[in-house]
């Protein structure tokens, strides 16, 4: 990253987030947004990036028809900078540092998608060939790509334990593979058998936004206890499960006499799931095959009807309402809200009207927030929200007002900025999810006023 004093990084943040800073025509003289792009995007050395992102921050505002093949090449030309994933059995990191850490399977030469693979295992097993062969063959009569990494640490939760792993899947791995096999990014998928299970039900909850949809086999999600009730009399679902998963349709297998994963957990998740989809048929769909005498095995038909429901879906990267709740502080983008500092445990509601060309938010307090938490930290937190706008989710040539908590926080007619298209695509380079503006909540009103 380009590094900048707090002067020159105000300005920048102030230009790339809004796009509204007046800035004087250009000259017929001036670099194109075209060429501009493209000699930030090349350029190697830190001083040359400098100097060509001073030029793309001076740009004027964006048409609107020059967006959608900007857009493209920006993606174009961050994925040329990125790793490409490897065949076969590959090893990510070095092998002389970490003795086979990073260790990843592929499998199939498909067009029509990918699905990350997880394996079972605990303290002290699991391995990536287990889940390459439960789930490769099926995979790949899908026409689909698989690829089977290997937790860091074998761990009993060694897909988020520790926390590396999950990051390096998520934001390295994943993106490699997607990258090098040119594979749409609205048909990626996410599954796994008993502790793949488990981490299914978290990457596609805390990571819904990146896939089209996922099927846990013998693997459930974390789960509250009644006291002295653990396996038997459940609570509540740990957060950032089930709200996340409001656009992500989720296959769930569970066998009541699994005696490696009690099915108490995978019952209670499967009926608030079920409660959850009857108070908004809009969102949170998913299928709960339950069965019995299967013990901790695969089902008696095997995982490819499971996966089949899986693959019939694609991701929806602009869905009209996002149910969030983040649990993971380097977790910054969901579909179209980017929040910067994001408020922990607490649950975002965004609906999308386009007849009124509104965006409405409520952000809900965690339900571990203590009475000392003043008003002024809430919006600490709730101030850093933005919402990423471009002409796939609103009218972009009429008035756009947001409101946070049902108070006016933004509204205007977005001018699209250059230096907004080219921080997003090289914050994910995912053409879904590059954006020329970003509406920002900024200063709260004054006490009474409504801010209409």
């Amino acid at each position: 990253m380009i590094t900048r004093n707090a002067h020159d990084l105000a300005l920048v943040t102030a230009v790339a987030v809004t796009g509204a800073l007046f800035i004087p025509p250009v000259g017929a003289g001036e670099p194109k947004p075209k060429k501009l792009l493209e000699t930030y995007l090349k350029a190697k050395k830190d001083a040359d990036r400098e100097t060509a992102w001073a030029a793309v921050l001076a740009a004027p505002t964006l048409a609107a028809d020059e967006i959608p093949k900007l857009r493209d090449l920006a993606v174009r030309l961050v994925r040329k900078r990125g790793r490409r994933i490897g065949s076969g059995r590959e090893e990510w990191f070095d092998e002389d540092k970490d003795g086979w850490q990073g260790l990843y399977l592929t499998s199939g030469k498909g067009k029509k998608g990918l699905a990350l693979g997880l394996h079972g295992g605990g303290a002290g097993s699991g391995d990536a060939g287990s889940a390459s062969s439960s789930f490769g063959g099926p995979i790949s009569s899908l026409g689909f790509r698989g690829v089977f990494p290997e937790v860091l640490r074998k761990t009993e939760y060694g897909w988020t334990d520790p926390p590396e792993t999950e990051r390096w899947i998520i934001e390295e791995l994943l993106p490699a593979a997607i990258r090098t096999w040119k594979v749409d990014p609205n048909r990626v998928y996410v599954t796994g058998h008993s502790m793949g299970g488990y981490g299914t039900w978290t990457y596609a909850s805390i990571h819904a936004d990146r896939f089209a949809g996922g099927a846990a086999f013998a693997g459930a999600p974390t789960i509250f206890w009644e006291q002295g009730q653990k396996d038997k009399r459940a609570d509540a679902v740990v957060e950032g499960y089930l709200p996340n998963l409001y656009n992500l349709p989720l296959f769930v297998y569970q066998s009541l006499d699994d005696r490696n994963v009690p099915p108490a957990a995978n019952v209670f998740a499967c009926g608030r799931l079920k409660e959850l989809h009857a108070s908004d048929p809009a969102g949170w769909e998913f299928v709960y095959e339950e069965v019995n005498g299967r013990g901790h095995a695969f089902p008696e038909k095997g995982v490819k009807p499971g996966l089949e429901w899986m693959a019939e879906h694609a991701r929806n990267p602009r869905p009209t309402k996002i149910h969030w709740q983040p649990v993971r502080e380097w977790k910054k983008r969901f579909y179209w809200l980017y929040w910067e500092t994001p408020w922990l445990l607490s649950e975002v509601v965004a609906s999308v009207d386009r007849e009124r060309n509104t965006i409405d938010i409520t952000v809900s307090t965690p339900r571990s927030m203590t009475p000392q938490r003043t008003e002024s930290e809430r919006e600490s937190f709730v101030s850093t929200l933005r919402v990423s706008l471009d002409e796939r989710l609103v009218d972009m040539t009429r008035e756009v007002v947001v409101t946070l908590d049902g108070v006016e926080r933004f509204r205007g007619v977005p001018q699209a900025s250059l230096a907004t298209l080219i921080r997003t695509a090289e914050q994910r380079e995912d053409p879904e999810y590059v954006f020329a503006f970003e509406a920002t909540m900024g200063a709260a009103p004054p006490a009474g006023d409504s801010g209409e």
